[in-house]
């Protein structure tokens, strides 16, 4: 375990994290807007141009969607930890680094979607921030002085949307050289783990 930080702690890791991700969050609203139409525009045209947004609306729905699960994943860590030592705060700010970046990423990917270096690029993003998810989750697990799970499953399910979230990532990279834009149809799991997560729950505490 790398040393303490007397003078940072969590609470302050916290408000930057939830600035960084609300900030990244409403920068990528951005992208949808319409062409110059010029004044008099009909309504057919009107209604094409809206048509032809939704790739980028496609986009900009998976990236928050994509940005609120890493938000919750590192707000839940937050209220784990106990000791911020040098380590957790470097992972910490490189996990904002790359959320800071995904506006860029999902504008590239809502303009060139359809093709493979767009695809994979916004896909190898998205490894890089399950990346660093994992990487502290694993750092977490060989250093249990630094956090303090609420209960035995907590861990678990950490652990599990971590690494399944970077395999489906990683799936989508490989995808975007075959199926470029419906290649991001490969994070469908992280959904699909947090759908089965609330019927276990719900079935446990009914039984």
């Amino acid at each position: 375990m790398s040393t303490p930080l007397p003078t940072v702690d969590k609470h302050r890791l916290a408000g930057l994290q939830d600035g960084v991700y609300g900030i990244a969050m409403t920068l990528l609203v951005l992208e949808l807007k319409l062409p110059a139409l010029g004044e008099h525009v009909s309504d057919a045209a009107l209604w094409a141009a809206l048509v032809a947004l939704w790739p980028k609306l496609l986009t900009w729905l998976l990236s928050f969607w994509v940005l609120a699960i890493f938000w919750l994943g590192d707000a839940r860590a937050l209220t784990t930890i106990t000791l911020l030592d040098r380590a957790l705060l470097r992972m910490g700010l490189l996990r904002l680094a790359l959320v800071s970046l995904l506006p860029f990423s999902t504008a590239f990917m809502g303009e060139h979607g359809d093709r493979a270096p767009a695809a994979a690029i916004y896909a190898a993003h998205l490894s890089l921030l399950a990346a660093a998810q994992s990487l502290r989750h694993m750092y977490l697990q060989r250093h249990p002085a630094v956090v303090s799970w609420p209960d035995r499953t907590s861990s678990t399910e950490a652990g599990t949307q971590a690494f399944t979230t970077l395999a489906c990532t990683v799936a989508a990279i490989g995808l975007a050289f075959v199926v470029p834009g419906y290649n991001m149809l490969a994070l469908l799991p992280i959904l699909l783990i947090g759908i089965v997560r609330r019927f276990r729950r719900e079935a446990f505490g009914a039984g």
